[in-house]
């Protein structure tokens, strides 16, 4: 079952930067995202692939969910010195027997290869229910953060952006068409072009109707 019934674009102003270093941006995604679940009700499970954030664990148990954190970025530092990730790195971060219904991607995507983008991309589609949703945040920039940002949710689909690092490293400017192919089993429910240089996601796992009259 499908939460949102339409694609659509649209542009979000960005809200406030605070004076210490964060940026708190609107996220129209992350509040389309939090209607659904609302809906949805409680009981949902959640892939967070980021880091353990005090905040986001404490709002989304309020929307009664069970969370299972993922952690990407900091076990492929621990696991690869900048080598490509195959399957095995990818399959540890889902726990044996779960089926996700929503996955936090965050900017991680900005952060793998092409290749290794793909694979995660296969053991979502395993992993995640239908009609599950993954909320991530592409950056269109020729350049990032050396580092995936820190996430923290606020009420209201506000979103605090903390950066980790002052260096910068190229960005991959992935192509729509490039994303579409390493989400196979997925489709773009709504996408919003943000100010900052930010593209948020809405992708939905399709069920098995809806691939095969994809093919």
């Amino acid at each position: 079952m499908s939460w949102f019934s339409r694609s659509r674009k649209e542009t979000a102003p960005a809200v406030a930067q605070l004076e210490s270093g964060p940026e708190i941006h609107r996220s129209l995604g992350l509040a389309a995202l939090l209607e659904g679940m609302r809906r949805r009700g409680q009981g949902l499970r959640i892939l967070d692939l980021g880091p353990a954030v005090g905040a986001n664990v404490e709002f989304l148990s309020q929307l009664g969910c069970k969370l299972h954190i993922g952690d990407l970025y900091a076990s492929r530092a621990s696991a690869t010195d900048g080598e490509e990730l195959g399957v095995e790195f990818f399959e540890q971060l889902f726990p044996p027997d779960t089926r996700f219904d929503v996955v936090l991607a965050w900017d991680l995507f900005n952060y793998l290869q092409r290749k290794e983008l793909a694979r995660l991309g296969a053991l979502l589609r395993r992993n995640c229910r239908p009609g599950a949703l993954v909320f991530a945040l592409m950056s269109i920039q020729k350049q990032i953060p050396a580092q995936p940002h820190r996430f923290r949710i606020q009420d209201g689909g506000q979103l605090v952006y903390e950066r980790r690092t002052a260096l910068d490293r190229p960005g991959p400017r992935y192509a729509p068409a490039e994303i579409a192919s390493a989400l196979k089993g997925f489709r773009v429910d709504r996408s919003f072009l943000l100010r900052h240089g930010i593209q948020e996601y809405l992708f939905i796992r399709e069920d098995e109707e809806e691939e095969t009259r994809a093919l």
